[in-house]
């Protein structure tokens, strides 16, 4: 395996040989590959990838305006207004100022942008360089090899370190897998001279890359880990004690160095983990030469200072006398704890990845990790223990979230380098030996005449590539090329569609160049990068998620009626709101009677109209009330009740399904499997009605394209900060404040039925015009001889229509039928559950409740999904739930006939004889 070769030249004691051309040549092959793989997104257009890499960007040319001393006392006033934010202490200062001086030595005169958007390109590809240094002190020259090949080719590490993504990972993975290598480079020399020095650069350099990414707190596990494993696998710990001391002392100077790690890292979970595993490595030292003649004794005595050590790390952990990490470094190092944060949730990065993952990403690598894990376990020297920790803690983090797949990559790559190198030396040996060794008769001259050498060597490669390369090509629409085959966000909106766009660019022009410099703008957090660095204005909040109560009131804001709404605008002094629409065009129709041809969406694929829901659980607010079964298509309550609703510039229509053999007919309510369909309706529009609380000041250019297929319209409303809001509730509260005062009123109805009384309050103060009407209604008599014509057993039963009063009237009328006038509708947080009466109403028109009102039979989350903040809720039934129940089991006509089937079959034996209205 690479042994030997011929001589080329000699430089002092080192002789360059053949073998070295080959490892520069598959570490130039590595190289090459990396780049071209992390440059795929160029097809789409250079730009910054994702929302992060614009405010590093940002940070970055503020370093090289203004100077390093400027920048460690910079409080940027232009984001999370008005408080702002102290940069240094709350983003990745390794990776501006790294930046910012690589700029200043190679940018050679081009645009820091071009530089940027390079930067994680180059930086990833020079990492195949250490990763081959890693694994070839771990494995050897050929396991290296391996390992740079296969992080050239890696899915999860290449989608966060590809083309624009100039954020923390690229270069934190760097400088973290260089420290590694240091790291194991010192523990295995001989000599203490050479393996200080790399100790101590190696420390420096793992503080600098946790100040590049806070993710790079994961080395401190697997380093504590293998300190701890160490002394039960090494006898001689003298050079491993010092490296320890000097890599964690030099680890911990560098961290605290940055305003961010900082102290936190010392007094955190990480640096006690290495400062403890490091102390404990020390005290191992010293029983190992106590205890040296007996080594039974002395694995005894180790066991017992480990046990001692857990225990105290233990105590320490449950006294708390630590810098408490957030939740989402406990969630890592602890699976199984669950987020209630929606926040976090919210976040796609912050998924849990799943089984399909971890094959879609690795393929055929977890066969060879497999083996590779067995072959480190049997040997048990330092390095094959460092390779398991490394590989078994990089898969056991990453089952937490999906952006720590980038450290299960890392270890499968380390062990299943490991399994391929293991798997070729066996096989090449033994070949090598059977070809040479002794042999008689037949046997000798049949391997006399196969192919070896050169011949067999190049057969092996070649299969060898050939399995490699499978995931990179196959399946066809789930290899590794397809999986980074991704546009930058800004470029396609942040959409699954692989697809271009300036809708962003061209809008963030318009806020630089139309909207007034002190301008703030309010924006749900993803774009707060965007508008910032693009269109130079304040911005309320952004990515950095320094303040989760500020963006939770952005959150109420859009998912709060209208009038709470423009509340929350104008108490946080925003000038314009932003709201960002992704549709896509499907035909072109009728808009409603009129005849007129108008274009028709189906929403979805990235903007607000996909993350409502997310909103909606940031706000405080219940969801089901505005959100169908599917968790994606809003009920009509979305459109008529929240602020959001009314900034999306599409009017909900009927829902049908597609199918392979066309479009369904249209229904005009919801069914499970069915497709909202859309046609464009500005509610706010920029010439309209000066006393709306907003007024739209543009729209990208791809919502006016009526021929676009897609749409990534981003929205700007201009906030009319003469209106004054009339909110019916705390804005801020909607959980705790926004259920309807149930206060029952002076009045009950009496409703004699054929079955018998039923007794019902009502809700004067949740529902007063509701009530008013339904009172007045009674008293003249109007439902008087009506029936209960609607019976859904285990869901409600549904009276009050005067067309019922005639038995043998046409029963497709059933249901049509009212008083001559409607009333407003009156939404309330009242749940429906058993015995409430609700206003029934038709599917399109909330405000179309007449004289009609139903009766609910039963508690599920089901019917609250249906019904909660759709229909208008005045009253409970107090006496006669046993009559409904009668009512709701009684015979119905059936069929396939869907407009009567749930009629009753014999009206009379439902019939209210008459309703009295009497003091309680």
């Amino acid at each position: 395996m690479l042994q030997g070769g011929k001589s080329l030249f000699s430089v002092g004691s080192f002789e360059f040989q053949t073998k070295h051309l080959l490892i520069i040549a598959v570490l130039a092959m590595a190289f090459s590959i990396a780049v071209i793989m992390r440059s795929y997104p160029i097809k789409y257009g250079a730009y910054l990838n994702e929302f992060d890499p614009y405010f590093d960007y940002r940070a970055t040319k503020y370093i090289l305006d203004n100077g390093l001393d400027a920048y460690w006392k910079w409080h940027d006033t232009m984001s999370w207004y008005p408080e702002g934010r102290n940069i240094p202490a709350s983003s990745q200062s390794g990776l501006h100022v790294t930046a910012a001086i690589m700029y200043s030595m190679f940018g050679g005169g081009g645009s820091l942008m071009d530089f940027t958007i390079m930067f994680p390109v180059v930086i990833g590809s020079l990492t195949v360089i250490v990763v081959f240094a890693l694994v070839r002190v771990l494995a050897g020259t050929t396991a290296g090899l391996f390992a740079s090949l296969l992080f050239a080719l890696s899915p999860p590490i290449i989608l966060r370190g590809n083309l624009g993504w100039f954020k923390s990972e690229p270069l934190g993975l760097f400088f973290g897998l260089l420290a590694a290598y240091l790291f194991i480079s010192a523990i295995r020399h001989k000599e203490i001279k050479y393996a200080i020095p790399k100790a101590v650069l190696g420390g420096l350099l793992l503080g600098l890359a946790n100040a590049s990414w806070g993710g790079i707190q994961y080395f401190s596990i697997p380093i504590a880990l293998f300190f701890l494993a160490l002394p039960f696998f090494r006898r001689d710990l003298t050079i491993p004690m010092y490296v320890a001391v000097a890599f964690t002392v030099f680890t911990l100077i560098s961290a605290a160095a940055f305003p961010r790690p900082g102290m936190s890292f010392i007094a955190g979970l990480p640096g006690i983990a290495m400062i403890g595993s490091t102390v404990f490595l020390v005290a191992a030292n010293f029983v190992s030469k106590l205890s040296k003649d007996n080594e039974r004794t002395r694995q005894r005595n180790m066991a017992f200072l480990l046990i001692a050590f857990i225990a105290g790390g233990l105590g320490l952990i449950a006294t708390g006398s630590y810098i408490s990490p957030s939740f989402r470094y406990i969630n890592a190092i602890f699976p199984g704890i669950s987020s209630q944060n929606a926040l976090v949730e919210s976040v796609a990065e912050h998924l849990t990845p799943t089984i399909a993952d971890y094959f879609v990403d690795f393929s055929i690598l977890l066969m060879f990790a497999g083996f590779g894990a067995w072959m480190a376990f049997q040997r048990r020297n330092d390095a094959a223990v460092f390779a398991l920790i490394i590989g078994i803690t990089g898969v056991y983090v990453s089952a937490t979230f999906a952006r720590l797949l980038v450290f299960a990559s890392i270890g499968i790559i380390v062990l299943a380098s490991i399994g391929l190198f293991e798997i070729t030396r066996s096989i090449l040996e033994t070949r090598e030996a059977q070809a040479s060794g002794p042999q008689k008769g037949k046997r000798k001259e049949a391997l006399a005449k196969q192919p070896t050498g050169t011949a067999f060597r190049m057969v092996y490669v070649g299969i060898v590539i050939a399995m490699l390369l499978i995931p990179v090509f196959y399946p066809p629409n789930s290899n590794w090329v397809d999986a980074v085959n991704v546009p930058t966000a800004i470029g396609n909106g942040g959409t699954v569609f692989r697809t271009t766009s300036t809708d962003w660019l061209d809008a963030t022009k318009w806020i630089s160049e139309h909207t007034e410099k002190d301008a703030v703008i309010a924006s749900w957090w993803d774009y707060g990068y965007w508008i910032t660095t693009l269109g130079n204005r304040t911005t309320i909040a952004d990515n950095a998620t320094i303040n989760q109560t500020r963006i939770e009131s952005i959150a109420k804001m859009f998912s709060g009626d209208e009038q709470s709404g423009i509340k929350i605008a104008q108490d946080l002094k925003a000038d314009y709101v932003v709201v960002y629409v992704v549709g896509q065009h499907q035909f072109t129709g009728t808009q409603n009677a009129t005849g007129i041809s108008v274009p028709v969406y189906t929403l979805g694929q990235g903007g607000e109209e996909s993350k409502k829901n997310w909103i909606m659980r940031i706000g405080g607010f219940d969801t089901a009330k505005y959100i169908e079964s599917d968790g994606f298509t809003p009920k009509p309550a979305f459109w008529t009740n929240t602020l959001l609703g009314k900034l999306i510039p599409y009017e909900p229509g009927s829902y049908v399904s597609f199918t392979p053999t066309g479009i369904s007919p249209p229904r005009p309510t919801y069914q499970p499997g069915t497709v909202q369909l859309y046609t464009k309706n500005v509610k706010y529009p920029a010439d309209g009605d000066p006393n709306l609380p907003f007024h739209l000041a543009y729209a990208s250019p791809s919502f006016y394209d009526n021929s676009s297929r897609i749409v990534t319209g981003v929205m700007i409303y201009k906030v009319n900060k003469d209106y004054v809001p009339h909110p019916t509730r705390d804005p801020y509260s909607p959980t705790n404040t926004t259920l309807a005062d149930m206060t029952p009123g002076p009045q009950i109805a009496e409703i004699n039925t054929t079955q018998g009384m039923i007794k019902a309050e009502f809700f004067p103060k949740a529902a007063p015009k509701t009530v008013d009407n339904f009172i007045k209604l009674a008293n003249e008599g109007f439902y008087d001889g009506t029936a209960f014509h609607r019976l859904i057993p285990g869901f409600v039963i549904q009276g009050g229509d005067p067309l019922t009063k005639n038995a043998t009237a046409d029963r497709n009328r059933w249901g049509t039928g009212g008083p001559g006038y409607t009333i407003d509708a009156e939404f309330t947080d009242i749940p429906h559950t058993r015995g409430i009466l609700s206003m029934a109403r038709t599917a399109d028109d909330p405000n179309s409740a007449g004289s009609q009102f139903f009766v609910v039979l039963d508690n599920n989350e089901q019917i609250r999904a249906a019904l909660d903040g759709q229909y208008t809720a005045f009253g409970r039934v107090i006496e006669g739930m046993d009559v409904v129940d009668k009512i709701s089991n009684l015979p119905t006509v059936g069929g396939s006939d869907q407009r009567v089937s749930d009629h009753i079959a014999n009206p009379d034996d439902a019939r209210i004889i008459s309703v009295k209205i009497v003091p309680r």
